[in-house]
């Protein structure tokens, strides 16, 4: 069956090209008019412009309002993202990238207002995702410009995206502490890649009468991570055990570079395998068997293909991740010198990032 008028892939593929190789905006606009995608679009756009308006006025009644039609709008957008060019959604990856990046360029300003929508879309440090974008979050609290720029900056706090990150603190916290317990008194050695805020970490050593039961080593490429973790430490009366490396993990995993670490209990990374391609988890999942002891568990997480709002992260936020369910997890670590399939998989409650162990 041939794409229909309105369907993603006849819509990018009719979209043209001008002279310089880019796409014409007001030819698009054009082309897609009459799009529910586009039309969600506008819907939003008026609806932040009214919001603006009102904040700027001073009209509280008609800003609270029209707060209320901005979040309606903005779950309808993003809802339409994913219907339209998502992994599932008909047309090509390229038509999907070309439409995407259009629809980026109009919706920019927008973004811009909420802190943590900027700085995903800005990326300060290279990559969203980044270790303050992480501890905003788990901060949770909104930022933005204006009232207007918070309103949208709580939305986005409260996306599906955002409790996911929130609630996999929770569940690190919870395997760490099983970690400890499991070792009946005697200290455990626990090494995070790419530790980011670490907040889990510190979490667990607020529950712990002795610190010296958790000995951590943190691993993160990005120094102000780490000088970021290093601060946190000193809100604490002991000093803890707790080391910290500014190592890049691929020359780790390929063996580019060397720590000398004592056995470990326990290896997580919470977000960093799904912006690793296939042949690399492999090799970080190498790396993590010979540094665990007889006995001890790698835990990876990964982003889930059920995630209802990667459309959303692919083209408005350019937040692209390497989505991965149960039988992928499984097939890397069977490929991997753990030879043999994930221990046990779980889920946060937002059911959107997904938790895979394997024990050596």
């Amino acid at each position: 069956m041939g794409a229909t008028k309105n369907s993603p892939q006849a819509l990018a593929t009719s979209t043209t090209l001008n002279k310089q190789g880019s796409f014409d905006l007001l030819c698009f606009r054009e082309t897609v008019r009459h799009s529910t995608l586009v039309r969600a679009m506008d819907e939003f756009k008026v609806a932040v412009f009214k919001t603006r308006e009102a904040e700027t006025r001073k009209q509280e009644a008609s800003f609270q309002q029209n707060c209320q039609q901005t979040v309606t709008c903005f779950a309808a957008l993003v809802q339409e993202l994913e219907k339209q060019l998502g992994d599932n959604a008909p047309g090509t990856a390229q038509e999907k990238e070309a439409m995407g990046y259009k629809i980026q360029q109009e919706l920019v300003p927008y973004l811009l207002l909420s802190n943590f929508l900027n700085r995903s879309y800005t990326k300060p440090r290279g990559y969203a995702g980044d270790f303050l974008t992480i501890a905003n979050i788990y901060d949770d609290k909104a930022i933005g410009n204006g009232r207007t720029g918070e309103m949208l900056d709580r939305f986005a706090l409260e996306s599906s995206l955002a409790k996911a990150v929130k609630n996999r603190r929770k569940l690190l916290t919870e395997e760490i502490l099983n970690t400890i317990a499991a070792a009946n008194g005697k200290p455990v050695h626990v090494t995070i890649f790419a530790c980011g805020p670490a907040r889990e970490l510190f979490d667990v050593y607020e529950q712990l009468e002795d610190p010296s039961l958790l000995k951590a080593t943190l691993i993160d490429i990005d120094p102000q991570a780490l000088s970021y973790v290093s601060d946190k430490t000193e809100a604490f009366s002991t000093p803890l055990p707790m080391e910290l490396h500014q190592e890049n993990l691929v020359y780790l995993a390929l063996g580019r570079r060397k720590l000398n670490l004592p056995p470990q209990d326990l290896i997580y990374s919470i977000g960093l395998i799904d912006y690793f391609n296939d042949q690399l988890v492999v090799k970080l999942s190498d790396y993590a068997h010979q540094l665990l002891k007889p006995g001890g568990r790698v835990i990876f997480g990964n982003f889930h293909p059920q995630n209802t709002q990667k459309a959303f992260m692919d083209h408005l936020l350019d937040w692209k991740l390497i989505h991965r369910n149960e039988a992928d997890m499984d097939r890397l670590f069977e490929t991997s010198a753990f030879k043999k399939g994930a221990e046990s998989i779980r889920f946060e409650a937002e059911q959107v990032n997904m938790f895979a162990t394997c024990r050596k």
